[in-house]
C-alpha cells in the first residue's frame, strides 16, 4: 500500500544543492490516524520512514524497496495538524541497483521531527 494520496499529499518540490525538498500536507482523515492514538493522531514511525522511500522514488522516477535502516531517529510527535511537513532528502548515492539517502523531516522552522539514512535497491 503506497501512502501517498492517502496519508499524505505533495504540496511543493523544491530542488536543493544537495538533493531535493518536498513539502508534503498530512491528511487527518486517514485509516491510520483513526486507530493510532484516536483523539491524539499520530503518524506511526513506519509510516514517517515509508514516506521518506516513496519521496526518494518519485524523485528518483524509479520504483524503490527499503531494505535497510542504517539510523532512525524520531524527534518529534508528528500529528495531522494541517500544517506543511517539509522532506528534505540528501547524500542521495546510487550505485549498482541499490540507492542511499538521507532523510530530515521538519516543519521548516526549528522542529525536527525525524532523522533517517536508509538504503533501497531498485525494483
Amino acid at each position: 500500500m503506497t501512502l501517498r494520496n492517502n496519508l499524505y499529499d505533495i504540496k511543493d518540490v523544491q530542488k536543493t544543492p544537495d538533493g531535493v525538498t518536498y513539502s508534503i500536507q498530512l491528511n487527518r482523515d486517514c485509516i491510520i490516524y483513526q486507530v493510532h492514538y484516536p483523539g491524539m493522531p499520530i503518524t506511526p514511525g513506519v509510516c514517517i520512514i515509508q514516506i521518506a522511500e516513496e519521496l526518494l522514488s518519485e524523485h528518483l522516477q524509479k520504483p524503490l524497496q527499503l531494505t535497510s535502516i542504517r539510523n532512525a531517529k524520531f524527534l518529534s510527535i508528528l500529528q495531522p495538524t494541517g500544517h506543511t511537513v517539509r522532506v528534505h532528502l540528501s547524500a542521495i548515492k546510487e550505485t549498482e541497483g541499490k540507492v542511499s539517502a538521507k532523510a530530515v523531516m521538519d516543519n521548516g522552522e526549528e522542529t525536527i521531527y525525524a532523522k533517517i539514512s536508509f538504503t533501497c535497491n531498485d525494483v
